[in-house]
């Protein structure tokens, strides 16, 4: 699934109100564990591209405030909240019950001096906030009408100098060695190939692989970079990235629909009771997402 697995919140973690697909009534607080599953499945990442911040310059010691836009029950959040010790964190979400998550998230935490929940929409009604040093916008703008005025909104809470970081789709996951039946029969590849198809119907055209540095610079932000940020769990898994890849098989067969045949279907749906079981313990997972920085000028 170009998108959806190595992007594991790209059905759900929709904290900005954008209901293309699932509909005004859809039921954000129903959503909040899977959510949390996907945030605390992705905390690698985020520790790998904030040491990249540091590495081209940043100084987390002087940063005063953080963004996360779309920040579900808040687990990244937090998260940011631990990197930037000085920062005050703002999440950014249009559900409220969710944001109630990164409350009680940040109390449990030690965290709510620092860290505030804000309700917005990124395409409706941001709220007014301090400049920020640091906005964080994960596998959010995808999902908007307009990415380009969305991306001119996000610059615009960005203090000069600041730096937005937006990630989006990486390539697809690897869960099994190449000489596994499942890689080596083609199955695997099958319901990547199925789930992105579907996955692609639902969003606007041409947003997976999208050209999102000429957005940023079209936005009037600058010193642009792009890279594949990968991270990883090794065999055995914890429960974490076990629970993830559970939901991942069931949720990637359930996308494609008619597209995996019976016996691809059948195959997968055995692997993912044999992992939930505990009978398999040797499958590992090699995630990866697009990452790209900008900051604005000043």
């Amino acid at each position: 699934m170009r998108g959806l697995p190595r992007a594991p919140t790209a059905l759900y973690r929709r904290g900005m109100s954008h209901h293309r697909h699932h509909g005004d009534d859809f039921d954000w607080e129903a959503m909040a564990d899977k959510l949390e599953v996907d945030g605390a499945f992705v905390l690698p990442l985020v520790e790998s591209v904030v040491a990249e911040l540091r590495k081209a310059g940043l100084d987390s010691r002087t940063v005063g405030h953080v963004v996360d836009v779309g920040c579900g029950p808040g687990v990244v959040t937090c998260a940011l909240a631990e990197h930037f010790p000085a920062a005050a964190v703002t999440g950014v979400d249009s559900s409220e019950g969710l944001l109630d998550r990164l409350r009680r998230r940040a109390t449990e935490e030690g965290l709510d001096a620092r860290v505030d929940a804000v309700v917005g929409d990124v395409e409706n009604g941001l709220p007014t906030l301090a400049p920020a040093n640091v906005v964080w916008a994960s596998m959010i703008v995808h999902h908007v009408d307009d990415p380009s005025a969305t991306l001119r909104r996000l610059g615009g809470l960005i203090c000069p100098g600041g730096t937005l970081v937006l990630v989006e789709f990486g390539g697809d996951p690897r869960v099994l060695p190449d000489g596994d039946p499942l890689v080596a029969g083609g199955t695997w590849q099958r319901l990547e190939d199925a789930a992105t198809a579907s996955l692609e119907q639902r969003l606007a055209p041409g947003m997976i692989g999208r050209d999102w540095p000429s957005d940023l610079v079209a936005a009037g932000l600058i010193d642009v970079t792009d890279r594949i940020v990968p991270f990883r769990y090794d065999a055995p898994l914890d429960d974490l990235p076990r629970r993830w890849l559970i939901r991942h098989l069931r949720r990637g067969v359930g996308m494609a629909g008619e597209a995996l045949s019976s016996a691809d279907a059948s195959a997968l749906e055995a692997f993912a009771s044999a992992v939930e079981s505990g009978e398999r313990r040797d499958p590992f997972v090699v995630a990866e997402r697009r990452v790209l920085t900008a900051r604005r000028p000043g």
